[in-house]
């Protein structure tokens, strides 16, 4: 709190997240200064078939980022993607938390989950993942605003997101939001 009252400027992704600066910390109002979120071009130029030709899929559902933090709801995902008769990815770092341990467990008895822990978010094979995927599913317990969702979006898929922390500010009506506390809301989007 004193570094936020101490600075000339605080600079958050989103109105929202700027709110909660104001509201929790005490910053002034006057001393929020949004700065948006970007992503690299290159996802806008990924090809679909360098992933297809290794991991002999497209078309799938694709989440990305880290298992094991609750905040990054990957369990409930997990849990939606269940009783969905569709080819799912998951790439992102595996922590080692109860969470992720959970995560693990049940995503091995899903046959149309494949999750990949070791693609580099600087490699082809990274932006051919969101060129080949048809849905990227963030539904965290809030984003500010989901870069993932960002690169993805630019990509060409269709984004199912958490509305909470800006991300209505990024998206609008380009995105299908659902209440990440539901695994049926999750699973409908």
């Amino acid at each position: 709190a004193d570094m936020c009252s101490w600075a000339d400027r605080v600079a958050p992704n989103t109105v929202d997240e700027g709110s909660l600066f104001v509201e929790g910390m005490g910053v002034a109002e006057r001393n929020i200064y949004v700065v948006p979120n970007g992503v690299e071009a290159r996802f806008e130029k990924g090809k679909k078939a360098l992933f297809k030709k290794k991991f002999g899929t497209e078309s799938f559902i694709l989440n990305v980022g880290h298992i094991g933090p609750e905040r990054k709801n990957v369990l409930r995902l997990i849990q939606a993607l269940e009783t969905i008769n569709h080819p799912a990815v998951i790439i992102g770092r595996i922590e080692k938390t109860p969470e992720g341990d959970r995560c693990l467990e049940l995503a091995r008895r899903n046959p149309r989950l494949m999750i990949l822990d070791s693609v580099a978010n600087d490699s082809n094979l990274f932006a051919s993942a969101y060129a080949a995927c048809d849905v990227f599913v963030l539904p965290s317990q809030f984003e500010t605003p989901g870069i993932a969702a960002l690169e993805a979006g630019l990509a060409g898929a269709k984004v199912v997101i958490t509305p909470h922390g800006g991300t209505k500010e990024y998206f609008r009506e380009y995105a299908e939001y659902v209440d990440p506390y539901s695994v049926e809301n999750i699973r409908t989007g």
